[in-house]
């Protein structure tokens, strides 16, 4: 009777084989998560910066003086230098190139202000803001 216990012990190769299959699931499940992490938080940082840059041309924009010129003539999505140290006018953050562009309405929404859109672009992705400054 002893040897009849003796073999019914451990695992069989089935066993075996079922567990390593559930754990192989488990493990391409935990790899994909990590995986649309790592893309989705590349996104969030390419966004952030894009929003970052149009804060940047914006703020430079409002601290004009409200009588300055450029605020009293329409324009439309003219390009602003986001590097005055060189030739080329965009912005080149860890290999992806921005550029900016912005829009002047006079009078919009009332008489003596201007609306002002500022635009960056990067990769096909475009971020807008908006503002508006008092002429007077």
């Amino acid at each position: 009777m002893p040897k009849i216990l003796d073999r019914e012990k451990g695992f069989t190769l089935l066993e075996l084989l079922i567990a390593i299959t559930v754990l192989s699931i488990g493990l391409l499940g935990v790899a994909s998560m990590f995986s649309t992490g790592i893309r989705s938080n590349s996104f969030s940082y390419t966004v952030t910066v894009e929003t970052s840059v149009a804060n940047s041309v914006m703020e430079e924009m409002l601290a004009k003086d409200g009588g300055d010129v450029i605020f009293s003539t329409a324009a439309a999505n003219a390009v602003y230098d986001l590097d005055t140290g060189s030739a080329s006018a965009t912005r080149t953050v860890q290999g992806r190139t921005y550029s900016a562009a912005y829009s002047i309405t006079v009078n919009n929404p009332v008489t003596n202000v201007s609306r002002i859109d500022v635009s960056v672009t990067s990769g096909g992705r475009t971020t807008t803001l908006t503002s508006y400054k008092n002429r007077i």
